[in-house]
This record gives structure tokens, C-alpha cells and sequence, in this order.
């Protein structure tokens, strides 16, 4: 977390240390993409796109029964524990939430998976297993040019699913917060698709302006179609697909494209953008300001530390 005063916010919004990229609200740049291999990706991409014939990765066989108990009307606390007890590293990141600082009532520590449900509840159960199944669904072979990609784009999509549902907690229009942790965990999967993708042709890592100008342009179409793919809600798709826009009408209530803008923006963004984040429309539509933001951010700084340390790994 970074270093802050006792009583009162930093003027950096950004609470966790490791934050490695400029802030998310400038414009990517967009170099001509005068190489053929980077021509040839971006327009099979885009074809693929459009006809909706993605080769996606199916949505790992754990996660998937979890996400099919959990909707069962006789799904039950016992039966999603066994189904869980079947994969050790979805259960250790279960216990991990159980016992974080944002989910640990008092001072007793959960050791058997039934009561690490029963805590955190089922639909935070989901939430682990997206974690899990993310790592699963996009695993790079050893050599890829794009491992490095990866690992940061994880520790960053946990960062902003952890910041997102700290501050649905205080906007009054997001009934499920555990929905905004969800989207967070699902923004970076467009990028994990292309960047995959991508390291079928190295020679597009050589010259990272072009790659990143395509990852820039293309992701959230990608992640759109990716989480329907996988059966998420509409709202999901949808805050995905609008994580980057920033112009919105400010009179209208905040949803979770609001939420999940302005939780990449804070992780993303680096210290000293409390001031275009505090005059963002999305913040607007939170009935927040750059003041209250960082102070939320602040109090909660140890919680969002713990929350990021237990979907992580």
C-alpha cells in the first residue's frame, strides 16, 4: 500500500505500491501499423470480432460447477464445499478471502471450507473461482513472449476488483458489491486474450507502441465477448465493455461501468490524478468527489491489501 498519513489521504489515490502504468484516461497512442504480421493480426482480429468466432478458452471445469451450484435453486453451502474440495488452489484462495481483513469477523480463523462459505457467501465463492479460472483459462507456455504481459495484467485485475468493491459498498445504486469485484476480475481478459494471441507472432513484441496500440483499441470488445461467452450477467458484459469511457451523464445513477472506470483509473492511473479522477463523470454519477474518494481509499487501505493478497496466487 503506498505511504500515507496517519489522519488524513494522500494526494494519491492509487493505494496499493506496485502500480506500474500512466493513467488509464489518456489516449492510447496509435502508430501506423505499417509491419504485415501486426496488419494480418489486427485484421483477423477484427473479422473474428465481428463474426463472433472467437477460439476462446473454455472456462475451466471447476470454476464452471461452481458457477452451476451456485445458480442451482438446491445448491447448498455442503454441496458447493465439495465441489471446491476438489481443486486445493481454488480452496486455499477461499480460505485466503475468508480470512482477509475486508471478510474476518472477530478474532476466530476459518479452517474448514463449509464455514470459508458461510463467511464470505456464495456469490463471493464465484468470485474466487473467476480468480482461479482466469490464471487456468490464460496460462502462456513457458517461453511465451507474453508471461511477463500476464503476471501484471493479474496483479492488476485483482487490484481493481478489490478497489471496485470497496467503493460499491458506499454507492447506494450498486446493490451487489460482490458484482463489482466480479466485473474488476473479468476487465483485464480481453487483454489476456490478445496478448496470447499476440505471442504467436513475436515479432509484434518488438516493437511494443504497435502492440499496445492494438491491445488499447481492441480489448473491451474482446472482454465483452468473452464474458458472454462464459454465461456472466449483461452487467458484467457491459461494464467490461464501457470500463474506458469517461464521458456519461452525470444526472443519472452510477452502475458498474462507473465503478469499475473509476477502479482502473485509481490503479492504473499512479500517484497525482486525484484531480482528473475528482472531476471524472463517473465519479459524478457515484455521488462521490476526489476528496471523499481518497479518503474511502485511505481508510480502507489495509482491507484492499488483504483482499488483493487473497485472490492472488
Amino acid at each position: 500500500m503506498s505511504t500515507m498519513g496517519k489522519d488524513a489521504p494522500s494526494q494519491s489515490v492509487n493505494p496499493f505500491k506496485d502500480s506500474e502504468d500512466g493513467d488509464a484516461s489518456r489516449s492510447a497512442p496509435k502508430p501506423a501499423l505499417q509491419d504485415s504480421a501486426a496488419f494480418q493480426f489486427v485484421r483477423q482480429l477484427g473479422l473474428d470480432l465481428a463474426k463472433g468466432e472467437f477460439d476462446l478458452p473454455p472456462f475451466p471445469d471447476t470454476a464452471l460447477k461452481v458457477q452451476e451450484c451456485i445458480r442451482d435453486p438446491d445448491g447448498d453451502v455442503q454441496s458447493l464445499a465439495a465441489i471446491v474440495a476438489t481443486e486445493p488452489a481454488l480452496a486455499a484462495r477461499l480460505m485466503r478471502m475468508a480470512n482477509s481483513a475486508l471478510m474476518r469477523r472477530g478474532p476466530m480463523e476459518v479452517t474448514d471450507i463449509p464455514t470459508a462459505i458461510s463467511r464470505v457467501g456464495m456469490d463471493m465463492v464465484q468470485n474466487a473461482a473467476v480468480s482461479f479460472a482466469a490464471r487456468e483459462a490464460f496460462r502462456a507456455a513457458p517461453g511465451s513472449p507474453c508471461i511477463d504481459d500476464l503476471n501484471r495484467l493479474r496483479r492488476e485485475s485483482v487490484q481493481i476488483a478489490a478497489v471496485a468493491y470497496v467503493l460499491s459498498k458506499d454507492v447506494s445504486s450498486i446493490r451487489k458489491p460482490d458484482e463489482a469485484m466480479l466485473a474488476g476480475l473479468l476487465s483485464a481478459v480481453g487483454k489476456y486474450y490478445i496478448f496470447m494471441k499476440a505471442s504467436d507472432h513475436p515479432e509484434l513484441f518488438a516493437d511494443r507502441a504497435s502492440l499496445e496500440s492494438l491491445v488499447a483499441q481492441w480489448h473491451t470488445g474482446v472482454a465483452r465477448a468473452i464474458v458472454e461467452s462464459w454465461n456472466f450477467p449483461e452487467s458484467i458484459a457491459q461494464g467490461v465493455d464501457e470500463q474506458e469511457i469517461s464521458e456519461r451523464d452525470r444526472i443519472q445513477a452510477a452502475d458498474l461501468s462507473d465503478i469499475l472506470h473509476i477502479a482502473c483509473r485509481i490503479v492504473r492511473g499512479g500517484p497525482g490524478n486525484l484531480e482528473a479522477i475528482g472531476n471524472s463523470d463517473a465519479l459524478a454519477r457515484m455521488r462521490m468527489n476526489g476528496e471523499k474518494l481518497a479518503q474511502q481509499l485511505h481508510d480502507n487501505k489495509d482491507e484492499l491489501q488483504s483482499m488483493v493478497e487473497a485472490l492472488s496466487g
